[in-house]
């Protein structure tokens, strides 16, 4: 079955165009357009419609989801959302970053925990928009692999260090129980991360093993821990096949006892359906918005 890796490279080869080509037409760098085929990366919504508009093909077939290339097979996603302006604060955090300036990142961080912040409102509306703002860059070619990676692991790191501290648990009142997952093949693992932290908070017991685990090595963990809930995370929309899979192995062999299923992540931005196509029972707009979804699942007042 084709994929959109599939269907890139076919429609630029059949148009006679290099890597460069294409990626001078569209406005990123040649690297780009090879992670795309190599199945490294996958494109927001904005630059699907733009290769769409660009080959003259429908959004379904650029995705591999149908064989006709017409335009009237579109509507498996909505219209990109804009991609909403950094906060000053946002924007400096990333500078820091981007300047290897980590503890004075933290430090802004720290300042605005100081003057009544919270530390949901610090990973929502400052180190979000930042990393979303670095991979638009990065897609652009204004930004190397490696500073990428530069600013994901001083991200991580400034998280550790703020993290809220599990709430004391009244005597006799048991935790409600999370297992936090990300798809196979996904290595971003900062969006689980909040969504364990702001769990935590809640008075929620979180196992978070990292990213991509295998489906056996997902299933020993969950009959090991019989959660009531799995939250799994999808960042690269290419990957939504691989957690349709995982979901359906935890159903299987859960059977009677399957715990409830929330999935969100990047991969969901602009596709409002998808969740219910890989098989979850809900979907959050982020990891705030994931704790209340979770408490309504398990039937629990946060």
């Amino acid at each position: 079955m084709a994929d959109f890796a599939t269907r890139l490279r076919e429609l630029r080869t059949r148009r006679g165009l290099r890597q460069v080509d294409l990626a001078e037409a569209m406005g990123v760098a040649q690297t780009t357009i090879a992670n795309y085929e190599k199945k490294l990366r996958f494109p927001d919504e904005r630059l699907l419609g733009r290769f769409a508009d660009f080959f003259g093909v429908g959004m379904d077939y650029l995705l591999g989801r149908s064989a006709s290339e017409s335009k009237g097979d579109v509507a498996s996603l909505d219209a990109p959302r804009p991609v909403p302006a950094l906060s000053d604060e946002a924007r400096r955090y990333l500078e820091l970053l981007r300047g290897n300036r980590a503890e004075e990142a933290f430090a802004l961080v720290t300042d605005s925990l100081s003057r009544g912040g919270t530390v949901s409102g610090i990973y929502l509306d400052l180190i979000e928009p930042a990393l979303k703002e670095t991979g638009r860059l990065w897609e652009r070619g204004e930004l190397q692999v490696g500073e990428e990676h530069s600013i994901s692991l001083a991200t991580q790191g400034i998280m550790s260090r703020i993290s809220p501290p599990a709430p004391r648990r009244r005597r006799g009142a048991p935790a409600p129980s999370c297992v936090v997952l990300a798809a196979a093949g996904e290595h971003h693992v900062i969006g689980p991360t909040m969504v364990c932290d702001l769990l935590r908070a809640d008075g929620w017991d979180v196992i978070f093993p990292g990213g991509n685990l295998s489906v056996r090595h997902t299933l020993e963990l969950l009959k090991q821990s019989a959660p009531q809930l799995v939250a799994l995370s999808v960042t690269i929309a290419e990957h939504a096949a691989g957690a349709d899979d995982l979901i359906s192995a935890i159903r299987g062999h859960s059977r009677d006892r399957a715990p409830r299923i929330l999935a969100g992540g990047q991969a969901f931005e602009g596709r409002p359906r998808l969740w219910r196509e890989i098989g979850a029972d809900a979907t959050a707009a982020d990891a705030a918005d994931a704790v209340v979804v979770a408490n309504r699942l398990v039937n629990r007042r946060a």
